[in-house]
């Protein structure tokens, strides 16, 4: 998968999200609006750093968030979705920054 296009993507929906947010006329409207941008930034986040450091458990989680956050735009309830690609998101960027599953620089990977 390659994350560099899928963080442009998700930062495409972000900012298409983001815009319609001041179309909205209700409160709500505006509400799902607004988390959707939120989370298709947070994903787009997530696939930068994914890009830079592609780890095992990064890349499982970038694709599980992207997964979600698909699927969270075709769905009429999207609370349980948006919370799951959000939280994959958040682990993605805590393994892709952290080096989880990276040998340490001094060690070699093992076979």
């Amino acid at each position: 998968m390659d994350f560099s296009a899928e963080a442009a993507e998700a930062a495409r929906r972000a900012h298409e999200w983001a815009v319609h947010v001041d179309g909205q006329t209700s409160g709500s409207g505006r509400d799902v609006a607004r988390a959707r941008a939120r989370l298709w930034a947070r994903v787009a986040q997530a696939c930068t750093a994914v890009a830079a450091a592609p780890s095992p458990r990064a890349v499982q989680a970038a694709g599980r968030a992207l997964d979600a956050a698909r699927r969270q735009e075709r769905a009429g309830d999207f609370a349980d979705l948006q919370d799951q690609a959000w939280t994959w998101a958040e682990v993605a960027l805590a393994c892709a920054t952290t080096g989880a599953e990276q040998p340490p620089r001094d060690r070699p990977a093992r076979p």
